[in-house]
């Protein structure tokens, strides 16, 4: 039996997620203020929360919020329940920290099984509650204090931490090996990521987060990285909706240098998303999670799965061809699109009509799409989308036609753009 809270302002649809929790075994917690859900998570252990997504006094991306800054409730695995069935709106969701989306009117078994999914990836090793109190009363990994969480994922946790040596705050991102099913194999995962650790931690490059360390701990291993203070790309479209040409490009442009960078020294990032930039309070454009990427595909060679995140991953990726620089600039190129119209280029119904259309190409040009952007932009980001990497041009080439258009315009980032409450 699992213990479920469940907010939502449809007294009639909270009697039926009701009912048909409680008939399959579950133990229902009930509320239509959306403003105390954060409060009655914090006050008793709860396995999964479902949330309405259109709700007063906070919506359910606000309450979300709040979930997702508190250690005592970030891990708590959140399925939003609604009646906004667009794409984009599941997608916001998604992207937003929500472990699952589910629309209305829904079928009663339907629901059930996706909350005994999120109840059961919790017991497969997802941090609860109670497992992150604990670790405040020892909070260390290696030598860094543990402080708070800044998020979790599927493969590991992100907490702030202190480095008490050289007394300063850093990122110290987990990643769970216990998936690995021999020493052997942990050891040379282990050896990996130090190699790999190594080689970025030589980058010197104002657009690409420092890492300044490594180490493993039980079942996981852990990276040391620089603290960004400020919030990833992700999270800024999905408030704002889309960016002008005029921030956009001197953004992309950040970015391009980071990439060009990287090739260089011959290092791919392979996983090039909104939610691996981050923008700093400070103005700061940096993207992160260089090697992190690398041993992440790695871990997922012990269950022959494709590592990426669906719609950025290249097509030839998708039919099993080599993962090579031309990849990460295909994810730049959606990226940019989804930035700039407000929209996920090969955004479908469902997983598998996305990855359909990435093979196939399916996109509306970025001009038809929002009208208005300077055509060099426009132009650059189809050409990045090319379904044949060969096709595509090479970061050095995206740097140069970005810096043009930033120098004739004289157009510089700011972080008066990122809102204040974000």
């Amino acid at each position: 039996m699992a213990r479920i809270l469940v907010s939502d302002d449809d007294p009639h649809v909270l009697r039926l997620i009701s009912l048909c929790l409680e008939e399959a075994g579950h133990d229902v917690v009930l509320t239509q203020d959306s403003g105390e859900v954060a409060a009655l998570a914090r006050g008793s252990a709860f396995d999964a929360i479902i949330l309405d997504v259109m709700m007063t006094p906070l919506s359910g991306f606000e309450v979300l919020g709040e979930l997702r800054r508190d250690a005592a409730t970030a891990a708590i695995p959140v399925l939003f329940l609604s009646g906004r069935a667009e794409a984009s709106d599941r997608t916001r969701g998604l992207r937003e920290g929500a472990d699952d989306y589910l629309t209305k009117p829904f079928e009663p078994e339907e629901l059930e099984l996706r909350v005994e999914r999120l109840v059961a990836w919790r017991g497969r090793g997802g941090s609860t509650a109670s497992q992150l109190q604990a670790a405040s009363r020892a909070p260390y990994l290696g030598r860094y204090e543990v402080r708070d969480v800044i998020g979790q994922g599927t493969m590991g946790t992100v907490y702030r931490g202190w480095d008490p040596r050289l007394r300063r705050a850093v990122a110290l991102k987990t990643i769970r090996l216990d998936s690995i099913t021999t020493e052997s194999r942990r050891r040379e995962m282990l050896d990996r990521l130090h190699n790999e650790a190594v080689t970025v931690a030589l980058f010197n490059h104002p657009h690409i987060v420092a890492v300044y360390d490594m180490g493993d701990a039980e079942s996981s291993a852990f990276i040391a990285m620089e603290l960004v203070e400020g919030v990833s790309l992700a999270r800024f479209i999905a408030r704002t909706g889309r960016l002008p040409a005029a921030r956009l490009i001197p953004l992309a442009l950040a970015v391009a240098r980071a990439l060009a960078a990287a090739h260089e020294r011959q290092v791919i990032h392979r996983d090039v998303k909104p939610g691996n930039v981050l923008l700093g309070r400070d103005g700061a454009v940096k993207v992160t999670d260089f090697g992190v990427a690398f041993i992440f595909s790695q871990v997922s060679d012990e269950s022959q799965q494709l590592y990426g995140t669906p719609g950025y991953v290249p097509p030839e990726a998708l039919r099993q061809q080599p993962y090579t620089q031309a990849g990460d600039l295909y994810g730049l190129g959606v990226m940019l699109y989804e930035a700039a119209a407000g929209a996920h280029p090969m955004a479908g119904a469902n997983l598998r009509e996305t990855i359909e259309r990435t093979l196939a190409g399916d996109v509306t040009p970025l001009a038809e799409r929002q009208k208005g952007l300077p055509a060099e932009l426009a132009d650059l980001v189809m050409a990045l989308l090319a379904t044949e990497p060969g096709r595509r041009p090479d970061a050095a080439a995206v740097v140069e036609l970005l810096a043009e258009l930033t120098a004739r315009d004289q157009l510089q980032w700011s972080a008066a753009a990122l809102p204040e409450d974000l």
